[in-house]
């Protein structure tokens, strides 16, 4: 079986000074997994960066054949309500083709894990990636976003405004996905 591609995918938030809609978004990461689906890729997974009780729950619906994880949130997770609406109308054909591919960057807002730390997350997020890659080694295509701050330090839009994990963390997570963009092409 052929290895997925990650595939480094600008979608930015706010053009011109004027925020981009979320449907918007939505509608241009789905446009993009359509037709890399169309080309051969049998899904797609996109990054999201994803409290711990986001990640388990979207890791749960997944693992059980799912395909709406009823994602709530702020920031990106307003697009992702958008992909899933879209997922639910006028991209239904994409059910079960399209994952979100969560990166755990803060501790779950509802039951909290308590001892949150380097340590725990460390472990936690390795097993964020490490999933991804599998994803990959099954074929499917995954894309990295970047977003309007993606610099050449931090290239992926993993980890904003609101995430609370150490730079070593986040350095861990930005040299995992670069290895990625040039490991599977």
């Amino acid at each position: 079986m052929a290895t997925g591609k990650f595939i480094d995918f600008m979608l930015p938030y706010m053009v011109g000074g004027k925020n981009v809609p979320s449907h918007d978004m939505g509608v241009k990461l789905l446009d993009e997994a359509r037709t890399l689906i169309s080309n051969g890729s049998p899904g797609v997974g996109f990054l999201y960066s994803a409290n711990y009780g986001q990640t388990r729950t979207i890791e749960k619906t997944y693992f059980g054949n799912g395909w709406n994880t009823n994602t709530t949130g702020a920031h990106q997770a307003v697009t992702v309500m958008a992909v899933e609406k879209l997922l639910g109308t006028a991209y239904s054909d994409l059910q079960g083709k399209v994952h979100i591919m969560p990166i755990t960057t803060m501790d779950a807002y509802d039951n909290p894990v308590g001892n949150w730390g380097d340590e725990l997350q460390r472990g936690i997020v390795t097993t964020d990636l490490d999933r991804i890659e599998y994803y990959l080694q099954c074929g499917w295509d995954i894309l990295g976003l970047q977003d309007q701050d993606s610099n050449a330090k931090k290239p992926y839009a993993v980890g904003g405004s609101i995430a609370n994990m150490s730079q070593t963390i986040s350095d861990m997570i930005q040299k995992r996905l670069t290895s990625f963009s040039t490991e599977y092409k």
